[in-house]
């Protein structure tokens, strides 16, 4: 005790500082009172919706919302569509900087959607409005980024002149010659649409454009440039080295496609001179940049694996119905897979997001395209137009206008010009990248490792010695050891698994009746050896791996003992030829296995026998076989 002063235990005395200390804890902190750099980062983060309500709240948060356009910058509209009632919200924040609102803006005016948001919903109006939105997007990517917007206004066009497409085409136009800041990517996508169509002069418009855009910076324009020129330059050894140079400056800059080349150039030969250990490294470089996508926020977010295989078993259909490419289905997928690595999707919307994924790369990729009309068909209508489109909204916002990324068959091609395989060993190679896509176990993997696992597993499957030479661990890598555990995981993922049935107790084989198929040499039909046989061939113990793939944070590959078990059973892969060979008269259409609107329980299976389509022959189903919806299995 302190000299002088005195201490009452009364409880008088004892109450008075007893209020003070709870009047001092009554205080509360609200929004107003934190420092304004943490007031901006929660504005930050809330929804649309959610802003308006805390602007109005008070009028100091309005000035501070009203006054910072970061704010607006970054503000969500997810799950939200341009209509009358919000029209200023998204018009405000697009000028701002929002991305996007700025892109769903554009695709709302272009196709009309909803038809409140202009007068008459008018092509002049629509396609002016749609353009300038479409141009404030990709002034807001980076320089680095892939311009988008041609994926939207490409042909067709209407042939009567009327076409909102060929509107926005004609004042982006204008707004080059105007605004020399936006010329690069506008010029870029301008030139993209000429080159679409079949006369010689839009051609050469389409190459002056690009010439254009190139000086203005963009990287992308600067690439097709060089594709074009190549052909000409093989001819002569002095223009082929100096194409060759030029090439490797646009893949310094980060331009995937330059980089791709010419790891492919690198590996036919070795134009530049380099050293063999240089040129070997140029090639790594692109198997060691880690362009990754996880399925791990997607299974967070409630899709487990076989609502995953169904649909991208039936995106599979709708790509051999479609007689597309096997990188428009690579691009698809890999474009659902981000997405749900980002947002949440509805099981009753998980189709949508497919078909609108598809929607958008055929348009990338494909001379060819999904139309939405027949991608709305292909559903069996359980989705509207306007659902179609609002989707394709928020997929191109959601990936940031990065439609292209890298894929296993990018890889492939690098991988076969290293060296080369047998046309029958092309082809099951070229399958077991087509099987990988249905498991998300092993889209944990990076695309340039899974594509080395699948080459790994090709040469031991049809005995090629030794299994991975040299020549692959210098260019690419990887070691042996560091694929092994993969390809084991391949073989028993694709070949030695039940596979998810429908709600006919049919197995889902969308990528098996794909490759039986005479162009793939029927491939799929082939007799797999057994796994013993391939244990043996692979120096490793007879053994069948678990079904969680090695950590994709793991620096180092997980040791293959850590996830070996009890040999597989050969009876899994027996089916019932007659099941089999009804379901093949539908191979066209989507796979409905439940629902949309109710669940499986416990296991009970449901009865579907209505929604069940009448057979129809194998010669016929890309003309009458009727579409359906499809159910996921939760």
């Amino acid at each position: 005790m302190k000299a002088g002063v005195v201490h009452c235990r009364c409880s008088k005395c004892y109450s008075i500082p007893a209020r003070k200390r709870v009047r001092k804890r009554s205080s509360t902190l609200t929004l107003l009172s934190l420092p304004e750099e943490i007031l901006l980062y929660v504005l930050q983060c809330l929804s649309a919706e959610d802003l308006l309500s805390v602007r109005a709240v008070h009028s100091q948060l309005r000035d501070i919302v009203d006054g910072h356009n970061s704010v607006w910058a970054r503000v969500s509209f997810r799950d939200t569509w341009p209509s009358p009632n919000v029209l200023w919200l998204f018009e405000r924040a697009a000028e701002k900087g929002n991305f996007e609102a700025a892109v769903k803006l554009g695709i709302a005016y272009l196709y009309n959607e909803g038809p409140l948001l202009s007068d008459e919903g008018r092509a002049d109006v629509c396609g002016r409005k749609a353009s300038h939105f479409f141009s404030l997007a990709e002034s807001l990517l980076s320089p680095k980024a892939d311009p988008f917007t041609w994926v939207f206004i490409r042909p067709p066009w209407s042939p009567t002149g009327s076409c909102c497409k060929a509107v926005v085409f004609d004042h982006l136009k204008a707004e080059c010659e105007s605004n020399m800041e936006k010329r690069g990517p506008l010029l870029h996508c301008l030139a993209r649409v000429l080159l679409l169509f079949e006369e010689e002069e839009k051609r050469s418009d389409a190459v002056a454009m690009l010439e254009e855009s190139s000086q203005a910076g963009c990287l992308q324009s600067s690439y097709l440039l060089w594709e074009h020129s190549r052909k000409a330059a093989m001819s002569d050894p002095g223009r082929y080295l100096q194409c060759v140079r030029t090439l490797r400056d646009y893949a310094g800059k980060g331009c995937w496609e330059a980089q791709l080349s010419l790891a492919k150039v690198c590996s036919s030969g070795n134009p530049l001179g380099l050293e063999s250990k240089a040129c070997s490294e140029i090639v790594a470089q692109i198997f060691n940049s880690v362009h990754q996508h996880s399925t791990q926020g997607m299974l967070r977010r409630g899709i487990k694996d076989t609502m995953r295989y169904i649909l991208v078993d039936w995106l599979v259909e709708v790509t051999t119905m479609k007689d597309f490419s096997s990188q428009t289905l690579h691009v698809t997928v890999g474009c659902v897979d981000r997405y749900l690595a980002l947002r949440s999707v509805p099981k009753a919307r998980l189709q949508l997001l497919g078909i609108a994924c598809m929607v958008v790369c055929t348009r990338y990729i494909s001379k060819e395209i999904l139309t939405i009309r027949e991608a709305v068909w292909l559903t069996d209508n359980t989705y509207k137009y306007e659902d179609l489109v609002r989707m394709m909204g928020e997929v191109v916002s959601v990936l940031e206008g990065k439609i292209r990324s890298p894929t296993l068959l990018d890889y492939r091609e690098v991988l076969l010009f290293l060296l080369p395989l047998e046309r029958r060993s092309t082809n099951l190679f070229s399958y077991i990248c087509e099987l990988s896509l249905l498991y998300s176990a092993l889209a944990t993997t990076p695309p340039a490792k899974l594509a080395c696992a699948s080459l790994l597993l090709t040469r031991a499957l049809h005995h090629y010695g030794p299994v991975w030479p040299t020549l692959l661990r210098d260019y690419t890598g990887f070691t042996e050891e560091d694929l092994v555990p993969f390809s084991v995981l391949l073989y028993v993922k694709c070949f030695s698994q039940d596979v998810p049935k429908d709600y006919r107790h049919v197995s889902l084989t969308g990528v098996k009746q794909r490759f039986e198929d005479e162009a793939y040499q029927q491939i799929s039909k082939e007799k797999v050896m057994d796994f013993k046989e391939l244990c043996q061939i692979l120096e490793i113990p007879e053994a069948e791996p678990q079904m969680e793939p090695p950590s994709p944070t793991s620096g180092q590959p997980a040791d293959i003992h850590t996830f070996l078990a009890s040999p597989p059973s050969t009876s899994k892969r027996r089916r019932d030829d007659c099941t089999q060979a009804q379901r093949s008269g539908l191979v066209a259409t989507p796979t409905a296995e439940l629902s949309n609107q109710e669940e499986m329980l416990l296991g009970d299976i449901l009865d579907w026998s209505l929604d069940f389509p009448a057979p129809v022959t194998r010669g016929t189903v890309r003309k009458t076989a009727r579409p359906r919806k499809m159910g996921i299995l939760p």
